[in-house]
């Protein structure tokens, strides 16, 4: 590793200090009340691979004010490329603030080639082993101060450093080693180091922190511009940065102590205290909603923008005193991976406007469907809306299949005891915009710990094996065409992230026909002919999944009635029918020219099941004749137009459905017609005349004549009842 190179290589030994190739000499102890010596204002070049050590005495006090130049360049080739900087003893001035007037009595300031003044100061004692590394061949390094110590005993101006002459190719941590080179972004001309990071899907981009991975400089404000230009078409781009790696982290967010416990991702006012921190902004803009305020060290999750555009912004404070993480294989600064990701530009992973969460899904687009939370992340303080609109004879049928929010600490975070996820679950549609709310019910708020009913069991499910349906106590149902999921994020998700999966389905509840006055069969219907109704129409079975397998049902079971006027028969057309590939097809009768269904003898309806459409006649009230039976998948029209019956019922019946069936495997479509067949006249003999058919004795004789006599009923329907009691 580049960091344990510059580390293990360091040398006890104090070596000769060339200056200019020229001018030798040693360096050695004197007492600290030495005049400055011939150390300052000086030119250090020296070998690749070589370590030298400087000392700066101290000076006396009628030397005040002190200053003290120090240039460092790397020559090129055998004298190297970048200049390595290790603070043995660092003492300037005292220490007072981060951010006012921090260093009152001196400080020691880095000039980088070109790169524009900082004005960054440094001063008081150094913590732990400080290194740092130039981005340029030559830097210039000013110590000053303006006063001494007041206390007799203490001394405030201490300082020793060694300094190496390095190859950029050795500088792996920054630049990467030649299998895998890591891209820094172009420098922006006339910065420090604002970069723009570009085509990070065909190469290895590294957002670094200046002078990385050494300390970085003080007074500094760098933006990191990361875009992406060439999209493919129906793809959205996402950008992503992230640190897996807790070492590589480490941006002061207070006093230094060797406590490891102390290394902890900070976030937004607990950055303040030094006020060195990297904020990430969803767009390539300042203005853009902001993501996150990052401090501190670990790892860093990813952070996901909502386009194509990213900008990080880094800031460090004017004064500081020099620092190296605890232990020290962690390195101060940063580095963040970048990765370029695509999601489908239609689908619902991602926000369309990053300033107004709102997401529509209808049942025009689809019938069902998967929502996921935004594959990017959240700014704080946003809510988003899900808005389901159906059809009006539609409801919806939502199943959260998981659903986690991460737990905030408030302690640590500073939040209220207001929720920082919060989900709500709305009967009806609900507007962004305020005076504008419809009377709609809460079907659920959840905070904290507590979690929507969960259907879960559903991640269990795969390519071969199926789970059971969601219960109604797993999942959430409308009571009319729409419903809103809300979800606010008082914190974001960078740092607290939100993952749910909800299946989504609009299921149909529209019913032709009229309900059956006592019965409590909802898809029980009965379709009369009358002045104010239409003469025909259609009929279908039920769309609901509510009625079949997947919707949690084992059998159904509809009657549909068709009751014609005294003097009208029924006609009725079935178009299409489906069965679920039962054991069972549907043929002709050869005597009758009536439909059977003819079962498959071998199988058990017991074990099958049943899926029949049955036809039946009631000539009298309560008195019913099955007609006609369908059991197998129909393509052409059926016509039934041999009715003569006052009253005709259509039953279809379906037993034993898995879990996987609905009203794509069991259904029947058809129309109906209310035909007039009889004058006035006649329909007043034929009433006669069917009171006089209802035969009951324990014998008689029934007497055709032919031909018929007018004004007699056209069809001879008799009922014949035993006088003897059955059983």
């Amino acid at each position: 590793m580049f960091f344990l190179y510059f580390r293990f290589s360091l040398s006890k030994k104090v070596e000769k200090v060339e200056q200019g190739r020229s001018n030798q000499f040693r360096s050695t102890k004197t007492p600290l009340d030495y005049l400055p010596g011939p150390s300052c204002n000086r030119t250090y070049f020296g070998d690749v691979g070589r370590t030298y050590e400087l000392e700066i005495r101290r000076p006396r006090e009628d030397r005040l004010p002190f200053i003290c130049h120090l240039n460092f360049t790397a020559g090129g080739g055998d004298l190297g490329d970048l200049i390595q900087l290790t603070f043995d003893t660092f003492t300037v001035g005292k220490f007072v603030s981060f951010t006012t007037e921090g260093c009152p009595d001196g400080h020691m300031s880095i000039q980088e080639s070109e790169r524009p003044l900082t004005g960054g100061q440094w001063c008081g004692s150094a913590w732990g082993y400080t290194v740092y590394y130039s981005e340029t061949r030559s830097l210039n390094i000013t110590l000053q101060l303006d006063r001494l110590s007041e206390q007799g005993i203490g001394y405030n101006f201490d300082f020793k450093l060694a300094y190496k002459f390095l190859k950029k190719g050795e500088a792996h941590l920054r630049y990467g080693n030649r299998s895998v080179a890591s891209w820094r972004g172009d420098l922006v001309p006339g910065s420090y180091c604002d970069r723009i990071l570009e085509g990070c899907d065909t190469r290895p981009c590294r957002i670094q922190s200046p002078n990385y991975p050494g300390v970085y400089p003080r007074n500094i404000t760098c933006y990191y511009r990361v875009e992406h230009r060439q999209v493919q078409r129906g793809k959205h781009v996402l950008l992503a940065v992230r640190q897996r790696n807790s070492h590589k982290v480490h941006i002061k967010d207070q006093i230094v102590k060797y406590d490891r416990s102390q290394r902890v991702l900070r976030v937004w006012d607990q950055c303040n205290v030094v006020q060195d921190y990297l904020t990430v902004y969803d767009g390539g803009s300042t203005t853009d909603p902001v993501l996150v305020r990052l401090c501190g060290g670990d790892a860093v999750p990813d952070i996901v923008s909502s386009g194509n555009n990213m900008l990080l912004e880094f800031h460090t404070s004017p004064y500081d005193n020099p620092f190296h993480p605890v232990p020290l294989s962690f390195l101060p600064g940063f580095e963040l991976e970048v990765q370029v990701l695509s999601v489908d530009a239609r689908s619902h992973h991602y926000v369309r406007d990053v300033h107004h969460c709102e997401v529509l899904l209808t049942s025009f687009d689809s019938a069902y469907g998967i929502l996921e939370n935004p594959r990017h992340s959240l700014p704080p303080n946003t809510t988003c809306r899900y808005h389901f609109q159906g059809r009006t004879h539609e409801q919806v049928w939502l199943s959260f299949i998981k659903y986690h929010a991460a737990p905030a600490d408030p302690a640590a975070y500073q939040l209220s005891a207001e929720c920082n996820a919060r989900l709500r679950i709305w009967d009806g549609r609900i507007n962004s915009l305020p005076g504008q709310q419809m009377n709609v019910s809460l079907l659920g708020d959840f905070c904290k710990d507590e979690v929507p009913r969960l259907c879960d069991h559903t991640l269990l499910s795969n390519s071969s094996r199926f789970t059971r349906p969601c219960s109604p106590s797993e999942s959430y149902v409308s009571s009319g065409s729409e419903l809103t999921l809300e979800q606010t994020l008082k914190q974001g998700s960078v740092l607290f992230p939100l993952d749910f999966m909800v299946r989504y389905e609009f299921v149909n509840t529209m019913l032709e026909g009229a309900h059956v006055k006592g019965s409590d069969n909802p898809c029980d219907r009965v379709f009369s002919s009358s002045i104010t109704s239409p003469s025909g129409g259609r009929f279908q079975s039920p769309r609901s999944v509510f009625y079949y397998g997947r919707g949690g049902a084992h059998n159904l079971s509809c009657v549909m009635r068709f009751e014609p006027n005294l003097g009208e028969r029924v006609q009725l057309t079935f178009t299409r029918a489906k069965f679920g590939g039962r054991p069972c097809t549907t043929q002709k009768d050869a005597r009758t020219g009536r439909l059977r269904c003819v079962h498959n003898l071998k199988l058990s309806n017991a074990s099958t099941g049943v899926a029949e459409l049955w036809i039946s006649e009631y000539p009298w009230p309560g008195v019913q004749i099955p007609r006609d039976c369908m059991c197998s998948k129909l393509s052409d029209p059926q016509i039934i137009t041999t009715f003569t019956s006052s009253v005709v019922e259509v039953n279809f019946t379906v037993t034993l459905m898995n879990i996987t069936q609905d009203f794509n495997h069991f259904n029947f479509e058809g129309e109906y017609q209310f035909i007039s067949t009889s004058s006035t006249e006649d329909v007043e003999n034929c009433l006669k005349f069917k009171k006089e058919r209802r035969l009951r004795g324990s014998s008689g004789y029934i007497e055709l004549r032919s031909p018929m006599v007018r004004n007699r009923m056209t069809s001879m329907k008799y009922l014949l009842r035993s006088s003897v009691p059955m059983g």
